[in-house]
Parts: C-alpha cells; structure tokens; sequence
C-alpha cells in the first residue's frame, strides 16, 4: 500500500478502514490519463452511484442543503442513502492536488468529515474522517480509501461498497 497521503490523519478510537485498488497502465502517458480521469470521478459526486450500484445514492450539496449540479468543492457536504443504513451528510473538508516531478508521482485527494453528530454511537466524531485518495507513481494508478476514527452511517459502508467505489474511479 503507499504511504498514507498527508491528508489522511492519524487513528485514534473507533473503526479503521484502508481500502485500494490499483491497475498498472501500459505508458506513463496512459497513467496521466487515467489520473486525470479518476481524479474528475472523484468530484463528480452525483455520479458515484455508478460505482457502488443504484441503491445508494449519492447527492453533493451545498451549506444550505441545496442540491448541486456540479464537481465537488471544499465546504461542500455530500448526502447518502443506502438500504438498511440511515441517511447521513459529510462535509467537504479539504481537497488537495501535488505534483511531484522527480518522483513521476502526482495525487489527489478529498477528505471528508462527519456533517452531522450521529447520537446513535458512543464514539466521538470530532476525529472521524474518511480520504479519498487517488495516486499516480509512473505507470502504476491506484484510488484508496482511509477511514479513521469512524462512526455513523456515511462509514459504515460495507468493505465490498467502498471497494467498488474506489475501483470505479480508476477503472
């Protein structure tokens, strides 16, 4: 797995999840391709039922839960349903692209906090996060997934769901 990028945070309490998936292209100019690719899935919001099937649904609005029709932004929350798990809201924390030219390396990545204290879970989510990371070194193109300190229903998704997510955005 790669070093966690710097937007991942540390683990303190509750679950941890680390999910990748990784394809290898067949020239570095594939790769850059693909990155560029991925990283416009990535903020395509309304788009990521694609990856995880209609049952979940996915919705990128705004701080006064207006609905959008647009590439996710910071300050942005991102609402989701899904069958037997209750509705839930995170916020856009911060998103960050580096380049990284001697290495043939570049990244983006999107984290995301709870948008709403959930009083069903004893665990405190003021560290909860979840980054979404997409990762580029040559020919080699992977999107992961690092849940810290989780709880409430947005992480709670299914190791199988969050995988399929993550493909998605590199396949």
């Amino acid at each position: 797995m790669p070093q966690n990028h710097y937007l991942v945070p540390e683990h303190f309490q509750g679950a941890e999840k680390n999910i990748e998936h990784t394809i290898i292209t067949g020239t570095t100019e594939d790769a850059e391709d693909g990155f560029v690719d991925a990283k416009e899935r990535l903020l395509d919001v309304n788009n990521w039922s694609m990856y995880t099937g209609p049952d979940i649904h996915f919705e990128l609005a705004d701080a006064h839960d207006k609905l959008l029709n647009r590439k996710a932004h910071k300050g942005d929350f991102i609402k989701m349903e899904a069958p037997d798990v209750a509705p839930a809201v995170v916020g856009v924390e911060a998103i960050e692209y580096d380049d990284y030219p001697d290495e043939g390396r570049e990244t983006f990545a999107i984290r995301l906090k709870p948008g709403i204290n959930n009083p069903e879970t004893n665990v405190d989510q003021h560290n909860a996060t979840a980054t979404i990371v997409i990762d580029r070194r040559h020919k080699k193109l992977t999107a992961s997934y690092h849940g810290r300190n989780e709880a409430g229903a947005w992480f709670s998704l299914s190791d199988e769901l969050l995988s399929d997510l993550v493909k998605g955005f590199v396949a």
